[in-house]
Formats: structure tokens, C-alpha cells, sequence
């Protein structure tokens, strides 16, 4: 046995060894050899430069790295984004434009209607926005413009002839140009609102209270009073509500009245909102409390066990609670937020909101000041206050116009006029 063991050991041995070579010369072959470059010998010409060298023609200058090429090429895209984006400072604002007309058809007419002062190169921007076509139209179908547009020019002149076409007609409409940095006749918001604050200091001033009334319209024709009423709800308190509504259908006319108790609740309303006050819930809120053991109470007692049961609850009234991480609800924390209510908006529909006239103010101006409606009351209650300044009131009696009769005296002058024959007093008859 010693023998077959030393006979098989140089064989397993071998095996070995040519397993460590074959795996070795793997190894060797996945060596990549390195490549030595001298970076101070110039660099070789490229296929593209020694075909320009045949032609006899000069290389291209390259620059003295990558990464400065890359800051060339980045600086030069942005100084094109730059022009591209800086506007010309003379612009103007057209407006009245028809629906139909598109860019093209507006620098035709400026180019032609200005006698040669603007041209289509001197035309560097032209805006006009469109509205958006309802899903699921036709897509190749062109949107309409929104009835205005701007458009810059190159130079001063082309901007002031632009302006002197205002007021010309194009397509059956006078067209309006002016200046698109002027905003004549626009107002302020600042100063409406400035406004607002005075009217309502002065009101206040003077003691006159607010209407508590407001105006409502831009309503949907199924809007109904119990829709105005619960939308109005947060504001305040309120009176009454009306919507205006036809006859034969009894649909919502688009607008109706709202009236509140207290003014405030009117003048929130005409904001568009009302600031709400909640309860923010915290996990104390959802906690269940622990449940009582009343087990023993429920079950029946025997007459011999009551002054036992007696006795263990005055001991368990002397006996501290134990304390509970939970604190209770009187000297819990209540945190509140405050957030806006939005009634600006109804079943979709922007809401205009105002501020309506009071029902005495209405009232005064209707009838004056101590008029009444009732004229029988008024004569009991000692005549009417306004009868004496009022003039009295004069008769004239009117003749009835009375047309000249004309007769004709001859039977051959009535044929020719086609005036009547004066009675005779004879009487024809036709057999």
C-alpha cells in the first residue's frame, strides 16, 4: 500500500503543475502593456490635417486645451441666448384686433399702412396671445387670438409710425396703438384700495353704519336660496337670503342678495373670504380612557356583604389615585389655528361680490325723506309732508281738433279732386 502511494503522488503532482501554468498563462494574457508617451515631443498630425496637408492647405488654430474650448463654446451660447432674449426698448400695444388675424397678416398691414416708415426688418418681435381650444376639437384647427398684441421694432421712427395708425380701421374695427410702457387710464391698485380704507373711515367717522346687505351675481342658473345660505354660513349670522329668480321656470336669474346682521360679516364677504378658527385634534383626542371595573357592582349583592362592600369603599376613597400620564380634559391644552375660508366661488363659477345698498337708504331715496308708501296712511297720519311744495296742478281743457270740411259744388270738379258732393236731398235707386 506504501508503494501505491508513492506511485501515485508524482502523477497527482504533475496535475497540480499544469493547472498552476495553464491558469498562470490566463492571468499573462489579461495583462494589457502599458504605452509610454512623451508629452513634451509634438503631437502627431491626424488624418484629417495630413489630408489638409496634401491639399497644401493651412491647419486650423486649436486651442491650448479642452477645457478652454468648452468655456469658448459656453460663453458663446449664452452671448446668443443674451441677444436672443434682450428686447428692443421701443414696443407698442395693439388692441380691438379681430379674432381671425395672425401674425403674418399683422406685419403685412403695419408694412403697408405706414408709407414705407416700418419694414418687415425693422419688425424684431411680434407677441400675440391665444386662447386654447376645448379638448377633443379639431387639432389642426388654428386658435383665435385674444383681440391684442405687441409688437417691438428696431428704431424710434418705426415705433411713432406704429402709433399714428391708431384709430384706423381694419376689418369694420378702429384699431387702438399705444405705447407699451403707458398705462393711461388704468388705476392703481394701491390707490382703490386707499380709496376703500377712506370711504370706510369716513363712514365710520361719521357714525353711519355699513350695509349689511350684499350683492351677489355671476350665479349659476341652478343655484338655489339654501346654496347661497350655507355658503355664506362662515361669514356671520344672516337674516335672509333672495336669489332672483323667472317666473315661468323658477331658475336663478344669475344674481341675488344676501343680508347679514352684522356689517362686518357683509364686509368679509366682499373680500372673498372669512378667517375660520379650528381645533387642531392631538393624540390625546383619540386616546381611549381606561375602563372602570364595575364588575362587582353589576353582579348581585347579598344583604350580609353590604357593610363589607361599605367599609372597602371608604378605604378605596382614602387611598391615593394612582397618577396616569393622561391629563384631563379641562386642563388639556386646546390648540387653535386660524385659516381663510374662501366664498369667492360657487359651483365653479367666480362669484362678483358687493356691497349692496341698505333697505332705509333705498327706502329714502324712493320715497324722500318721511314719504310713505301707503298714501291712505300718510293722509290719516296728517297729510302729506311734500303736498305744499309741490305746485299746484292746472286743468287745461283741449279743443278737438275739428279737419275743414271741403265740398265740391260741381259733379265734374268732385271726379277730378275726389272731394264729396253735397247733399241734395234726392234719393237714387238702380233697377
Amino acid at each position: 500500500m506504501a508503494a501505491t502511494k508513492d506511485l501515485e503522488s508524482p502523477h497527482n503532482s504533475g496535475d497540480e503543475e499544469q493547472s498552476a501554468a495553464a491558469s498562470s498563462s490566463k492571468k499573462r494574457k489579461s495583462v494589457i502593456t502599458e504605452i509610454e508617451v512623451d508629452l513634451t515631443q509634438p503631437e502627431p498630425p491626424s488624418k484629417k490635417a495630413r489630408r489638409l496637408l496634401r491639399k497644401g492647405k493651412a491647419l486650423p488654430v486649436k486651442p491650448s486645451s479642452d477645457v478652454e474650448s468648452g468655456d469658448d463654446e459656453d460663453k458663446e451660447k449664452a452671448a446668443e441666448k443674451a441677444k436672443k432674449k434682450e428686447r428692443s426698448p421701443y414696443g407698442v400695444w395693439i388692441g380691438n384686433i379681430r379674432f381671425t388675424v395672425t401674425k403674418t397678416e399683422l406685419r403685412k398691414w403695419l408694412v403697408d399702412n405706414s408709407g414705407g416708415t416700418i419694414t418687415d426688418d425693422l419688425i424684431t418681435r411680434v407677441h400675440m396671445p391665444v386662447t386654447k381650444l376645448p379638448t377633443g376639437g379639431d387639432k389642426k384647427a388654428q386658435p383665435p387670438n385674444r383681440g391684442f398684441a405687441y409688437v417691438d421694432f428696431a428704431t424710434l421712427e418705426a415705433n411713432v409710425a406704429c402709433m399714428a395708425l391708431s384709430e384706423t380701421e381694419w376689418y369694420r374695427r378702429k384699431v387702438l396703438i399705444k405705447d407699451n410702457k403707458s398705462f393711461e387710464g388704468r388705476p392703481k391698485k394701491e390707490e382703490v384700495e386707499a380709496k376703500a380704507a377712506e370711504d370706510e373711515a369716513a363712514a365710520k367717522a361719521d357714525g353711519k353704519p355699513l350695509s349689511t346687505k350684499i350683492f351677489v351675481g355671476n350665479l349659476a342658473f341652478t343655484t338655489t336660496d339654501d346654496d347661497l345660505w350655507a355658503h355664506f354660513e362662515k361669514c356671520g349670522t344672516i337674516r335672509w337670503v333672495k336669489v332672483a329668480t323667472f317666473e315661468d321656470t323658477g331658475k336663478c336669474k344669475g344674481y341675488g342678495w344676501v343680508n347679514f346682521e352684522e356689517s362686518e360679516a357683509a364686509a368679509w364677504a366682499v373680500k372673498g373670504f372669512v378667517k375660520v378658527r379650528e381645533t387642531i385634534d392631538t393624540l390625546e383626542d383619540f386616546m381611549e380612557e381606561p375602563a372602570e371595573e364595575d364588575a362587582a357592582a353589576a353582579a348581585p349583592k347579598d344583604k350580609d356583604s353590604d357593610a363589607d362592600s361599605d367599609d372597602e369603599a371608604e378605604d378605596a376613597k382614602s387611598k391615593p389615585k394612582p397618577k396616569t400620564g393622561k391629563k384631563p380634559a379641562a386642563d388639556a391644552e386646546v390648540r387653535i389655528k386660524t385659516r381663510k375660508w374662501w366664498v369667492n366661488q360657487l359651483l365653479g363659477r367666480n362669484l362678483k361680490i358687493e356691497l349692496a345698498e341698505d333697505d332705509q337708504s333705498r327706502y329714502v331715496k324712493r320715497f324722500k325723506k318721511g314719504g310713505s308708501k301707503n298714501k291712505a296712511a300718510a293722509e290719516k297720519a296728517g297729510g302729506d309732508a311734500d303736498a305744499a311744495e309741490r305746485p299746484a296742478r292746472v286743468e287745461v281743457k283741449r279743443e278737438k281738433y275739428k279737419k275743414p270740411y271741403v265740398v265740391a259744388s260741381d259733379i265734374s270738379v268732385a271726379r277730378l279732386t275726389g272731394a264729396p258732393v253735397d247733399f241734395q236731398g234726392k234719393k237714387t235707386s238702380f233697377e
